[in-house]
């Protein structure tokens, strides 16, 4: 028989899951003391603070008091794998995963449907080449979760909204991608710092190569720059392999000679040391 977990410990479980601090959630809503008490289940909340803070959360009243703790490990544990093939980049092996049959009705949660998504349509980009289906996956997982005047824009809203402005230049739609690929740099500027991914590197390589290929050669230099700093914070090798080739690339462009062979030959030792970590 399975366990039905309780109101607080599946409110903690997507704050944890989320990055959000307990202050961060309760702000606006209710104390921070009484989302405590909630939490511990020594308190429970009157409809509207419940609303509120499942709205907060990204998910309606009913799929939290519909959670079970198994089917919450089970799902959990498949994007966990999902993720690290995604972080990876090992695309065959996750559009296999996300081809099983019985996959999208295991998905209760508009962030996981997100996610779903998201690698659906990186895919369809990386993998299959089709840049107006993957275009449509991420809009759709995008539309899952943000609205523009939603507070406590996600990491991986912001991953969308950057891969949309990259996908939209494969298309030959300038206008759209710098949109796009602006605005998800000015949300991640905006974000608070604990809840950075370590997938954040990707939104200044997709700005910077868009610069790159657009002749602002100086810009795409500051930004690649910006990128392998945030990837370095995070202590993260995600991207750090496109931006360090990237840099050499640019610099190459910058300046007359070999001078790039050092970030080429960075891009591959990062390449090896990903080779042999999961993360």
């Amino acid at each position: 028989m399975q366990t039905i977990l309780s109101f607080g410990e599946v409110l903690k479980c997507l704050r944890k899951e989320r990055k959000l601090t307990q202050k961060m959630l309760s702000q606006g809503i209710c104390s921070q003391s009484v989302l405590s008490r909630i939490e511990n289940d020594e308190e429970l909340p009157n409809v509207l603070v419940m609303q509120q803070l499942c709205q907060r959360l990204g998910v309606t009243m009913d799929q939290v008091m519909n959670m079970q703790s198994v089917e919450i490990q089970q799902i959990h544990r498949l994007f966990e794998e999902m993720t690290y093939l995604f972080f990876h980049k090992e695309y065959e092996d996750l559009a296999q995963i996300l081809a099983h049959p019985n996959l999208l009705s295991q998905i209760y949660l508009d962030t996981d449907l997100q996610l779903y998504y998201y690698f659906l349509g990186s895919c369809q980009f990386f993998l299959e080449k089709n840049t107006e289906l993957a275009l449509q996956y991420l809009q759709q997982g995008l539309s899952c979760t943000f609205k523009l005047d939603k507070s406590n824009v996600s990491a991986i809203e912001i991953q969308l909204i950057s891969c949309i402005g990259r996908v939209y230049q494969e298309l030959e739609e300038m206008d759209l991608a710098r949109e796009n690929l602006q605005y998800s740099l000015k949300l991640f500027h905006e974000m608070p710092v604990q809840r950075i991914s370590n997938m954040a590197a990707k939104i200044f390589y997709n700005h910077a190569y868009f610069s790159y290929h657009q002749g602002e050669i100086q810009e795409a230099w500051e930004l690649a720059k910006e990128g392998i700093a945030v990837a370095q914070k995070q202590k993260s090798y995600y991207y750090l392999t496109d931006l360090f080739q990237l840099m050499g690339m640019i610099h190459d462009q910058l300046v007359e000679g070999e001078g790039g062979a050092q970030y080429y030959q960075a891009s591959e030792a990062v390449k090896f040391i990903r080779s042999i970590s999961r993360y």
